[in-house]
């Protein structure tokens, strides 16, 4: 007879025949979580295409500001020094000089204001894209206006974020269902080779059984964890709804942000060129017909300066608005892209 002592390696192999649906609902859950990080990745890309386009608004805001205010300053500057010349030869005109003087500190510290806040601004851009040169146009207009609402409206329910909420829906769902699967009984086949020999020194034959395994008592662990499950997903449900109207809102709210602000840019455009009149029409009526004062070509000065300020500030929060209706629509990066 031959020598049944010796050690022998036992293979077997099991494989899953009937699990009610579970393995393939939990892969169906396991993808809508991949579904789910690849649309949160998208909605930071989002986020991240607005900040940048806000910093660079902001930058180009700021530097025409700081143009204006030097132009400020510039103006101001000969007529503190004119008015100063008329102080030498009329000392009780001393106090006019005095409300001059402080009107230039007054230029001069809006200026610095300005150019502070472009250099933050800079700065703000740099953190975003490095060293990578963006150009910005130094010019007061853009040729930016708002689309049309309804386009945005209808782009709303493919937003990321929402997108994202959905996924999370469906993936627990899906976990639901694979928990309620596993607490059925499971088919499995069993497959086994050993490499032993019997008593004849035979070698042994493949077997193969059928098994069903079947957890009858977990102390209700997984009634539990279905319906975790499906309030997860519930939850989810309700957030992609309440995302959906808060996202409606915000592109509601930034397109009439965008129209507003850019109606009232066209508005302070209109009253600069006026003003812009008046300033030069009340120093010649001082200068030469002494028929005004100089607060009153000061305040002309200053109201022209304002005017010009404000013209541009609501412009380009205009623009900024834009953008924001744009973003809060899931559509912002390929609007950008597409430009």
């Amino acid at each position: 007879a031959g020598d049944t002592s010796t050690n022998a390696i036992t293979v077997s192999a099991t494989t899953t025949l009937y699990d009610w649906g579970r393995t393939t609902q939990t892969i169906d859950a396991r993808e809508q979580l991949s579904i789910a990080a690849a649309k949160r990745s998208e909605a930071e890309m989002e986020n991240l295409a607005f900040e940048v386009s806000s910093t660079i608004i902001e930058l180009g805001k700021q530097r025409i500001i700081t143009d204006i205010s030097q132009q400020f300053v510039e103006r101001m500057t000969p007529l503190v020094k004119m008015l100063g010349e008329i102080v030498l030869a009329d000392p009780g005109r001393s106090s006019e000089l005095t409300q001059a003087r402080a009107r230039l500190l007054q230029a001069q510290a809006a200026y610095d204001s300005a150019y502070s806040q472009a250099e933050d601004a800079e700065i703000n851009l740099r953190k975003f894209v490095g060293d990578l040169p963006v150009a910005v146009p130094r010019v007061k207009s853009w040729n930016l206006r708002p689309v049309n609402l309804d386009l945005l409206l209808a782009r709303v329910a493919d937003h990321p974020t929402i997108q994202q909420s959905q996924a999370q829906a469906f993936s627990a769902d899906a976990q639901a269902r694979a928990i309620k699967a596993s607490s059925l009984p499971q088919l499995n086949l069993v497959v086994g080779k050993s490499t032993g020999r019997d008593a004849l020194g035979r070698q042994e034959p493949v077997q193969a059984n059928l098994s069903m395994t079947w957890s009858a008592f977990r102390g209700g662990s997984e009634k539990a964890s279905q319906r975790a499950a499906l309030q997860r997903a519930e939850a989810s449900r309700q957030n992609t709804e309440q995302q959906r109207l808060d996202l409606e809102y915000r592109v509601r709210k930034a397109h009439h942000d965008a129209r507003s602000f850019l109606e009232r840019a066209a508005l302070f455009g209109d009253l600069t060129g006026e003003t812009e009149r008046v300033r030069k029409a009340f120093f010649e009526q001082w200068y030469h017909l002494g028929r005004r004062t100089l607060l009153d070509v000061l305040i002309a000065e200053n109201d022209h300066y304002s005017n010009r300020v404000s013209e541009v500030t609501n412009r380009f929060e205009g623009y900024q608005a834009i953008f924001r209706e744009h973003a809060s629509a899931g559509a912002l990066a390929g609007w950008l892209s597409a430009r």
